[in-house]
């Protein structure tokens, strides 16, 4: 089935579900029952989530590189965190290109930055939770990755002070840079909602432009077949009209041709008349 898996999470999110269903139909085909209902039961992933998959897919290297340094970060302090921080920063900057790269190829030239911040926003989040990391090199995550997730896994999860257990924050970098994260993450996931709301929208608006134009063609039809009927009936009334006039000159040629008749009839017996008178 992974073949198949990889077919699914290379496809765009607009040919998901046709292609969800084609793969449930053949491993049903196929007598793999239980397989087709874990594939059936797959969402279809957002725009943001699909690049991330397929940023795993064509870059994995770079992919490794970031879950290394996110580890890194977990447990540096002072100089080792300000290097990883940078080295962060640089491969950011990388998957930001590939994240462009992947949505112009798709034919979403035209996105703003907030979806690229929420594709790298998921990155990050996947590659810091021991959870999402595995499905996020194989190019298979499903959903966003929770916020929580990236807060509690870039700099730890026990960092809560006073906590039985709890390690001191490396340094104020790391508190800074985490705060930093999770208000960028909220800010991403709000522009995510708000693309979301005007996606929403432009979509009700175009079916509503749709449903006119079937309304006006509708009507229009309507129209060119009552035009049409109106048409059929008056070629019925001519062709009744000219039915009545054969009628009638067919009545009277039948005359005609028994007057013709009568005429011979009598024009014969009226030569007859005059060759007898002539012999006598």
């Amino acid at each position: 089935m992974a073949d198949d898996l990889d077919s699914l999470f290379a496809t765009p999110p607009a040919a998901f579900i046709a292609e969800r269903k084609r793969i449930v139909a053949a491993l049903k085909a196929a007598g793999r029952k239980d397989q087709a209902k874990e594939v059936e039961k797959l969402p279809r992933p957002s725009v943001a989530v699909w690049t991330v998959n397929q940023i795993a897919r064509r870059d994995p290297e770079v992919i490794q590189r970031l879950g290394a340094i996110t580890a890194r970060l977990q447990s540096a302090a002072g100089a080792e965190y300000g290097a990883a921080a940078a080295e962060l920063r640089q491969v950011l900057d990388e998957l930001r290109g590939e994240a462009a790269a992947v949505l112009a190829a798709a034919g979403h030239d035209d996105v703003g930055p907030h979806l690229v911040q929420r594709v790298i926003a998921n990155l990050r989040a996947a590659a810091g939770s021991r959870e999402a990391r595995a499905t996020l090199e194989a190019g298979r995550l499903t959903r966003d990755v929770e916020e929580q997730d990236a807060a509690a896994s870039l700099f730890g999860g026990a960092l809560i002070a006073g906590a039985p257990g709890a390690r001191e924050r490396p340094t104020a970098k790391a508190a800074t840079a985490a705060t930093a994260t999770t208000a960028a993450t909220k800010a991403a996931d709000a522009r995510a909602k708000a693309e979301s709301a005007a996606e929403a929208k432009a979509q009700e608006r175009a079916r509503a432009k749709e449903l006119a134009a079937a309304e006006r063609e509708v009507k229009r039809l309507r129209d060119d077949a009552a035009a049409a009927r109106k048409e059929v009936e008056r070629t019925e009334r001519a062709v009744a009209a000219a039915r009545d006039a054969l009628a009638a000159a067919e009545e009277r040629l039948a005359a005609d041709r028994a007057g013709a008749e009568a005429a011979a009839h009598a024009l014969a017996q009226a030569e007859g008349e005059l060759a007898r008178l002539s012999e006598a």
